[in-house]
């Protein structure tokens, strides 16, 4: 990528907690100023201490993702879709809470990234009164709101559009952000265009964009280069948000290494200037 232009945008990697080993390059691409972020998704773990130390170390700077669904923290519907006891459930999420907020202070970031979640069908109403309840117990004003796909193997997902966001946030969680391929998954099941789905979105106080691709015409979100064949993200439209945002961090999302993020960095780059 030319060295020669400033970059009009900011852009950043992501790093599971338990991914350490691949530290050492992030923090190269960061030194060369390939990047000027990681995202660190906390995955809860007897290692946790340990990596979160490493990535301290590392000095790079972050944003914080908070475990989701997949990693048994479920905010809006604790229970669903897992059969341990309830009480085992809840004492899982207190631990990977108590660990996102330590990851947050101990890389000073300003930023938590967090989902609702899924739900079982029917349980929409139920869904929203206890996210609610999750925010009275775990709120912390660095939370920041993700929108998500309509659905995910099959399984309703909860916060899809920028007014179901703004519902779910109720006045406390004012801050968002904005994964354009969960957007164009959504958009895909409603059947509305990508355009109609993103406007809504301009309204909404934006403080971090994901970026990754996913098929023409895909519901599900794969995280697939942006510059795999078979995608079909918009970038257009995806552009023109980022260029009226330049201050918002965009971070890339792939469980890759250093070399992988430059070459993506490097098609971002030349996706922007066209």
């Amino acid at each position: 990528m030319p060295e020669s232009k400033p970059r009009p945008y900011r852009i950043g990697a992501t790093l599971r907690t338990t991914d350490t080993a691949l530290l050492r390059g992030f923090a190269a691409l960061h030194a060369s100023g390939c990047i000027d972020h990681i995202q660190v998704r906390v995955i809860p773990g007897k290692t946790f201490s340990r990596d979160l130390a490493a990535i301290a170390a590392s000095g790079i700077p972050a944003t914080v993702h908070a475990p989701h669904h997949g990693h048994g923290v479920n905010p809006c519907a604790p229970a669903a879709y897992n059969d341990r006891p309830l009480t085992e459930i809840k004492k899982h999420i207190e631990q990977a809470m108590n660990q996102t907020l330590e990851a947050a202070d101990a890389l000073g970031a300003e930023t938590i990234i967090i989902h609702a979640g899924w739900y079982e069908p029917g349980g929409r109403s139920a869904a929203l009164d206890e996210f609610t309840r999750f925010l009275d117990r775990h709120f912390d004003p660095r939370f920041t709101l993700e929108n998500l796909p309509a659905v995910f193997r099959g399984r309703p997902m909860l916060g899809t559009t920028a007014e179901e966001l703004t519902t779910l946030a109720g006045g406390k969680i004012t801050r968002f952000c904005l994964d354009f391929a969960h957007l164009y998954c959504a958009a895909n099941y409603l059947k509305i265009p990508y355009p109609e789905a993103l406007e809504p979105f301009r309204a909404l106080n934006i403080r971090h964009f994901h970026l990754s691709n996913t098929e023409d015409g895909s519901i599900a979100d794969r995280h697939l280069p942006l510059d795999h064949p078979g995608g079909g993200l918009p970038f257009h439209e995806v552009v023109r948000c980022i260029r009226a945002r330049p201050e918002v961090p965009v971070s890339l999302e792939y469980r890759k290494p250093a070399g992988f993020y430059a070459s993506q960095v490097a098609v971002f780059d030349a996706i922007y200037r066209r």
